[in-house]
């Protein structure tokens, strides 16, 4: 095969179209919700994620076309649950393990079941992380709370009543449990998903502010500068796909 010649065909066939491009967000936006340990929105989106997606031609085999998708999901999550704090060890034995299985699946419901079973497994690997320096029960809920809240504006004062606690309380505990403030951890979490928005969708500064709850586009710009020492733009220009390529160049 022509591989040049292959590509330039199927380029011409899908004309403009922005299909591709709204699948390639749509994925991303799935993988960042398993990579952040949030399980309530996982459950929500494995709800639909066999109706919306649609597969590539990589095999004219039904069942070893859904094979290989799975194969490639389950390396783009691996890789964005390491990018996110996961150990390198944990996340590719465990990428291992399920590529073991799905290559011994013999229906397509059986590789989509592994999937789902796959995706849970690394959720709540992340989700565990973000809680093994807790120890009150009180602390693992208002990370849960802010996980699944994460794109609204969120408080001291939301959380505190969200859990019927003061709010003093609540701070206090956060503080001597956690090492920095609930403030400072909402913030932190806020910027490390505008990161991965940024690193890996082309949405706007704007969009992003909104998505994530800041007041204004301006508050966003603020705290993103004083979070990472860039504007988002200027962090986007240095970090864009960075991630599928190493390091990003100084």
């Amino acid at each position: 095969m022509n591989i040049e010649k292959e590509l330039a065909k199927r380029l011409m066939d899908e004309g403009e179209s922005g299909n591709r491009q709204v699948a390639y967000n749509n994925e991303i936006s799935f993988y960042e919700i398993v990579a952040s340990g949030n399980i309530h929105r996982l459950e929500e989106a494995l709800k639909t994620i066999h109706e919306n997606q649609t597969l590539g031609i990589l095999s004219p085999d039904k069942v070893r076309n859904v094979k290989y998708h799975t194969v490639i999901l389950t390396a783009l999550v691996s890789r964005f649950c390491i990018e996110a704090g996961l150990e390198i060890s944990v996340a590719y034995n465990l990428s291992d393990i399920y590529i073991q299985l799905i290559d011994a699946a013999s229906t397509i419901d059986e590789v989509y079941a592994i999937q789902n079973d796959l995706l849970r497994s690394y959720c709540r690997k992340m989700s565990d992380l973000s809680k093994n320096r807790v120890v009150s029960r009180h602390i693992v809920v208002a990370i849960d709370y802010i996980r699944s809240h994460i794109q609204e504006n969120l408080t001291v004062e939301s959380i505190a009543d969200s859990l019927s606690l003061n709010s003093s309380y609540l701070s206090k505990l956060f503080k001597q449990e956690m090492g920095i403030t609930l403030s400072r951890y909402i913030r932190d979490q806020k910027i490390n998903v505008a990161c991965n928005m940024l690193r890996h969708l082309d949405e706007s500064s704007l969009t992003i502010a909104n998505y994530l709850g800041f007041s204004s586009q301006s508050h966003f710009i603020q705290v993103f500068k004083k979070s990472t020492g860039m504007t988002p733009e200027e962090y986007r220009r240095k970090n864009y796909h960075q991630s599928w390529m190493g390091e990003s160049e100084e």
